[in-house]
C-alpha cells in the first residue's frame, strides 16, 4: 500500500492511502496529484483509495544508503570548481549545481511526526508533502516555489532566486542578476502563450523557511487548454536549471555526480478547473538510517565556491531546524 500526505498553503492536511502509477507527463490524468523528476522523464500520479488519520513507519518504503551517491565537502568543492571551469567553453551563463547531504535519523524518528511539524511551521509558506511507494521510496519536502497556481481567470507564477541568511545582508550584484535571469525567462514564456494583460511585480525580499530570497510575482489569465503547454515551457526554470536552459540542463545531467530524482521536479495537483503546481525544492529522501537532503545553488562565473557550499548549508536548515528542532 502506498501513501500520499500533503498540505497546500493555508489549507488542511490530507493523508491518503492508495497507489502510485507511472505515466508520461503529457498523459497524466486531468484530475490527479502528481510528482515528477527533474527532467520529467519519470512522472507518477496518485490513485486514492481512502483518506486516513495517520500512518506508521512500517507503512512506508525506505531505500538503502547504498542507493544514493554522497560526495563529501571536499569532493563537492572540487566538483563545483570543475563545473564552473567549463562554463565559457560550453556557453553557460548560469547553472544550478546540487549536492546531497546525509544526516543521521534519530532512532525514534516517526515520519508522521516529522511531516506534522513541517506542516505546522510552513502552513502559510509552502506545499508540505510526504510521498511513499516501493517504486521510489519515501520523500518529504516543504517547497515554497509556485510554478503555476490558479484558474482560467487568474493564473499565478513566480521567479524565486537568490539566497541570504539575514534580512540585513545586502543583495549582491550576482544575486540580483541571477534573479533577473529567472524573471526574464518566466515573462517571455508566459507571453508566448497568451496576449492578454500580464502583471509583473517588482522584486521583493521574502522569507522562506530559515532563509530569504528575491521573489517576483506574475498574474495573468490563461485558457486551460494551454496549461500543460505552459508547464512544459516553464519547467525547468533558470532557478533550478540555468541559462541558456537547454545547454544548462545538458551540462547538469553530464556533470552532477548524482541523479536528482524528484529534487527540482514538479509536484502538485491538477484538476479540470484549477492548477496547484510547485517546483520541488527543500526536499529529502528518507533512507533506512538517514535523511538525504538535496541542496543546490545558482552558479555563475562570479560564484565563490566556499560561499556556495555555505548557501546549501543554510538551505538545509529549512528542513533540519524543524525535524530536529
Amino acid at each position: 500500500m502506498a501513501y500520499l500526505t500533503y498540505q497546500f498553503p493555508n489549507e488542511e492536511v490530507k493523508i491518503l492511502k492508495g497507489s502510485w502509477r507511472e505515466k508520461s507527463f503529457e498523459d497524466l490524468p486531468e484530475n490527479c496529484f502528481f510528482i515528477t523528476d527533474f527532467i520529467k522523464e519519470k512522472s507518477f500520479y496518485f490513485i486514492e483509495e481512502e483518506e486516513v488519520s495517520a500512518f506508521s513507519n512500517a507503512d512506508l518504503f525506505f531505500n538503502k544508503e547504498d542507493d544514493v551517491f554522497i560526495a563529501n565537502e571536499k569532493a563537492y568543492l572540487n566538483g563545483l570548481q570543475y563545473f564552473i571551469d567549463g562554463f565559457e567553453m560550453f556557453g553557460i551563463e548560469k547553472a544550478i549545481f546540487s549536492r546531497i547531504k546525509l544526516v543521521e535519523k534519530e532512532e525514534a524518528s516517526r515520519m508522521i511526526e516529522v511531516f506534522q511539524r513541517l506542516a505546522k511551521v510552513y502552513k502559510s509558506q509552502a506545499l508540505v508533502y510526504l510521498v511513499s511507494d516501493e517504486k521510489f521510496g519515501t520523500w518529504i519536502g516543504a517547497t515554497p516555489e509556485t510554478l503555476l497556481s490558479g484558474n482560467e481567470k487568474v493564473m499565478k507564477s513566480m521567479a524565486l532566486a537568490g539566497t541570504k541568511r539575514s534580512e540585513e545582508t545586502q543583495w549582491t550584484t550576482k544575486e540580483r542578476e541571477e534573479q533577473q535571469y529567472v524573471v526574464d525567462f518566466v515573462k517571455n514564456r508566459i507571453e508566448a502563450q497568451f496576449s492578454g494583460d500580464l502583471y509583473v511585480s517588482s522584486a521583493e525580499t521574502v522569507k522562506k523557511g530559515s532563509v530569504y530570497h528575491l521573489q517576483t510575482n506574475f498574474e495573468f489569465p490563461l485558457a486551460k487548454e494551454k496549461w500543460n503547454d505552459l508547464m512544459q515551457s516553464l519547467h525547468p526554470t533558470p532557478a533550478v536549471c540555468g541559462t541558456p536552459r537547454d545547454l544548462a540542463q545538458n551540462y547538469i545531467l553530464t556533470n552532477e555526480p548524482h541523479k536528482r530524482e524528484f529534487y527540482t521536479g514538479l509536484i502538485g495537483l491538477k484538476s479540470v478547473n484549477e492548477l496547484k503546481v510547485y517546483v520541488n525544492l527543500r526536499c529529502m529522501q528518507v533512507l533506512e538510517d538517514n535523511f538525504a537532503l538535496y541542496l543546490g545553488g545558482g552558479i555563475t562565473l562570479a560564484s565563490d565556491i566556499a560561499n556556495e557550499l555555505q548557501e546549501t548549508e543554510d538551505k538545509s536548515e529549512t528542513l533540519l531546524s524543524v525535524i530536529f528542532g
